[in-house]
């Protein structure tokens, strides 16, 4: 695939292959291809046992242009198929795309941070500029990505899902009350508890003194900033006026459901996860910074 290949495509497809449109598609190989340069450049330099003076043009002739390792690696974040797949639509092997897609991704998770503020503080215009007196709630919930089921049986029992019936790694998210996302957290087992999570990952300071909104996984009892649905006591049922309360909580809660979907339309967070497990973390956060830097930019 050639860059005169990607102009004979429309808008639609190109979004479709990649999740970006063109624009911002372009915008992110000029931010990212000089990166991909330098860190190649630097890697040369200090490779060990080099006994002459290290000149750019040296070598053979690259075979894999820059801009088609981030296509690569875009690609496989968007689809989740095969590194084979990826590689051959490439006129590649699997071992290319495989290790453009290691190179590529610390260096989207360094350019698109996943925190909104961060990202516009970096790519934002200062006419219309994002500043968290915006926000007039914070919505917090997580979301399960499927992973294959460990062979050893002490491993398997760590990532096992009750809720799921699936083996899955579990990520909380912040959205604000129209479902922008705010940020995403680091990767945990599936069974951890939500509110374990929020324990452990605590909101962002310049967010602290604004509303917080969650589901039943949120009401401990110990947690009253987080309003969230009433539960029915036991062996008794919730009143009229208590369900009418629970129905439009949870139509301003669903929101956070349309941020998740979002992210979700990227394919490695939805479907199986292969990769090693503890990459989760970045995968997760260069796919949200991609939609961060695509509010912005787009």
């Amino acid at each position: 695939m050639t860059i005169n290949c990607l102009k004979r495509h429309s808008a639609q497809t190109i979004k479709a292959l990649f999740g970006l449109q063109p624009k911002v598609l372009a915008e992110v190989l000029f931010l990212t291809l000089p990166e991909v340069e330098t860190e190649r450049t630097e890697r040369l330099q200090k490779r060990h046992g080099r006994k002459r003076r290290f000149h750019a043009r040296d070598g053979r002739p690259r075979e894999v242009k820059p801009f088609q390792k981030v296509l690569m690696c875009l690609l496989y974040l968007r689809h989740n198929t095969s590194h084979e797949v990826v590689g051959r639509m490439f006129s590649k092997s699997a071992d290319t795309s495989e290790n453009a897609f290691v190179e590529v991704l610390p260096i989207l998770k360094r350019l698109f941070p996943n925190q909104k503020w961060e990202a516009e503080k970096r790519y934002g215009s200062d006419t219309q500029r994002w500043t968290p007196a915006k926000v007039e709630r914070v919505i917090v919930d997580s979301f399960e990505s499927y992973v294959p089921r460990p062979s050893r049986n002490d491993r398997q029992k760590r990532l096992y899902s009750g809720k799921k019936k699936r083996h899955t790694l579990k990520t909380q998210i912040y959205t604000d009350h129209s479902g922008g996302i705010l940020s995403v957290g680091k990767a945990y087992r599936g069974p951890k508890a939500d509110i374990t999570i929020y324990r452990e990952e605590p909101i962002a300071e310049l967010l602290r003194e604004k509303p917080r909104m969650g589901d039943k996984a949120y009401s401990d009892g110990k947690h009253p900033e987080i309003e969230t649905p009433l539960k029915k006591p036991k062996g008794k049922e919730l009143s009229a006026e208590q369900k009418a309360m629970n129905k439009e909580l949870s139509k301003k809660r669903v929101r956070v459901e349309h941020g998740i979907r979002r992210v979700k339309g990227w394919r490695i967070v939805r479907d199986e996860y292969r990769m090693p497990l503890g990459l989760l973390t970045s995968v997760t956060s260069v796919v949200v910074g991609l939609l961060q830097f695509a509010t912005i930019v787009g």
